[in-house]
This record gives C-alpha cells, structure tokens and sequence, in this order.
C-alpha cells in the first residue's frame, strides 16, 4: 500500500464511520471533511508566519521528522497535528489548541483543494509532532 493511501486511510480512521468519510472526500466538490480532533491526533493552529518559525524551531531542535501540517490560506494559519493528551502549557495567544471536542476541515492528501493544503501530508506512519517539543519551541527564548 502506498504513503498516499495509507495516509487517507490513517486519516479516515479517526471518524465513525471510515467509509463514509472516504467516499465523502472522493464525490464532493470541495474535497474537505471535518474530522474530529482528540482521537488519532489533537492540532495547533497558528499564524502562519509563527508556524514557519516554529517548524523552523524544531529543526533546529534537532527534529529529524515532522508531523503533518496543514495550510490553511484563508485563515493564513498552519495546523500541526500532534499526538493527543497534551500537556498543562496551552498556546495562549499564540494559537488555537484542538482536541476532543473540536472538529478540523481536513483535506485529502491526494488532491488539490481550494483553501487547503498539505504543507507536510501525513506519512502514512501515524508520525504526529509531540506537544512537549511543540510547546518548547513555542517558548519565547527558542525562536532566536
């Protein structure tokens, strides 16, 4: 099975009801499904310009691998999806922290949509950004 697919799949999984939700991203127009956060993943969506100086951040931080991130242009955000159960620190102003609860309009990786789009799609490999790594780079001394 290829990234790609496995991807959707992982992504898929999180609803009630996997077949609904692929067929959903297969026959709409737009392309884009609302998953619910909190059960595969909880996200963090930022400014965009914050978010690429917190990626930025990790990597320097030695981060080898990143999670998915969604660009959200209208909204001029970045969405990291990071492993659920996130520790007490919370974005603040800095962003909006999602979990159970919220739901993300989420695009397939394997196709364009208006709007939306995969800045790092999912890996197929359930790899998430972890919120203590997140949230450390966040800290106002780690930008610089």
């Amino acid at each position: 099975m290829n990234p790609s697919l496995r991807s959707v799949r992982w992504l898929a999984s999180v609803c009630d009801d996997p077949a609904v939700c692929l067929s959903e991203w297969r026959l709409s127009e737009r392309g884009v499904v609302l998953l619910p956060a909190g059960r595969l993943w909880d996200a963090l969506a930022v400014p965009e310009q914050l978010g690429h100086r917190l990626l930025n951040a990790l990597a320097r931080c030695g981060r080898s691998t990143t999670g998915p991130v969604l660009r959200d242009s209208r909204r001029q955000e970045l969405v990291l999806l990071m492993t659920p159960g996130s520790p007490a620190a919370k974005p603040g102003r800095a962003g909006r922290f999602l979990t159970t609860g919220t739901w993300l309009a989420v695009p397939d990786p394997g196709r364009k949509v208006t709007g939306l789009s995969w800045l790092v799609p999912p890996d197929g490999r359930e790899t998430l950004f972890s919120p203590r790594e997140v949230y450390a780079a966040l800290e106002p001394r780690a930008g610089r």
